[in-house]
């Protein structure tokens, strides 16, 4: 057996009341970590390589792409290898109860403290869908409402479905949707967050996101995309430069831009102007 130690590389991202971890190891030797315990909730999705947690009095294997979550403040311990014959990776997050307390009070029928999950290993595919995707959008340059939705999208599908709080039922409310819309398209180019549009609406963020989707569709995410890449054909259309149209629009660079014109579009923004 190869003897070298395993080089661990870790990418940070942070988001409110969220730490993101992505945990990169080469092949090698390991040193197991201590049984610990903290404050916030614990998320972890492997990409590549099984894992295993000592909680709650026994070992718990962890399937590739099944998400594992360990509560707060309840002492664990990752797995007692010692050695990774191929590289691994996977993601870690840190999750401050606040958060999950909020959710859980937006979406649930009467008032409760923190969620509880019984299962410290979740094989729900649909769960780890919106885990990949919330991940991919802190990393990335995504606008604030498009992560705010998918934090909403996947926490409370997480408690809905792995908790015993009951979701409130929820009527029509058009006039405060048509009200968010009127928003966001005299707001376009704002990086407009979901706390926002859910104080303009009187609405909390989960009745708000749920109703839009209902009613229109479509994501608030998708819905304030779809507004600025339409007025990005129009700028084109006039001979705007393209690293124009990106800034006006409120997007990050000319990259983020151009990505989401091309998936929305079928062409880039460079190819879109040839064509006028």
């Amino acid at each position: 057996m190869n003897n070298a130690q395993a080089k661990v590389t870790v990418k940070v991202s942070q988001f409110p009341n969220i730490l993101l971890e992505k945990y990169i190891y080469t092949a090698g030797s390991i040193e197991p970590l201590p049984k610990h315990s903290h404050q916030e909730y614990q998320l972890g999705l492997s990409f590549n390589c099984q894992g295993e947690y000592f909680y709650r009095g026994s070992y718990h294997p962890i399937p590739i792409g099944s998400l594992s979550i360990i509560h707060s403040g309840e002492v664990h311990s990752p797995s007692e290898r010692t050695y990774l014959p191929e590289p691994a990776s996977f993601w870690m997050m840190q999750v401050d109860p606040k958060l999950l307390e909020e959710t859980t009070l937006e979406i649930g029928q009467k008032p409760l403290s923190l969620p509880f999950f019984t299962e410290p290993v979740l094989g729900d595919r649909n769960l780890s869908s919106l885990f990949q995707n919330l991940c991919v959008a802190i990393e990335s340059n995504a606008t604030r409402l498009e992560r705010d939705s998918l934090v909403l999208d996947f926490f409370s599908y997480l408690i809905a479905h792995h908790t015993r709080v009951s979701p409130k039922s929820y009527p029509k409310v058009k006039p405060a949707i048509s009200m968010v819309c009127d928003f966001l398209k005299a707001h376009y180019q704002e990086n407009v967050s979901l706390a926002e549009l859910a104080q303009l609406s009187g609405l909390s963020r989960f009745y708000l996101s749920r109703l839009f989707r209902r009613e229109m569709g479509l994501s608030l995410n998708a819905y304030q995309m779809q507004i600025r890449i339409a007025r990005a054909k129009k700028l084109l259309a006039k001979g705007t430069p393209i690293a124009q149209v990106a800034s006006s629009l409120g997007f990050y660079d000319q990259s983020h831009f151009g990505g989401h014109f091309k998936r929305l579009v079928g062409t880039t923004p460079g190819n879109y102007r040839k064509e006028q």
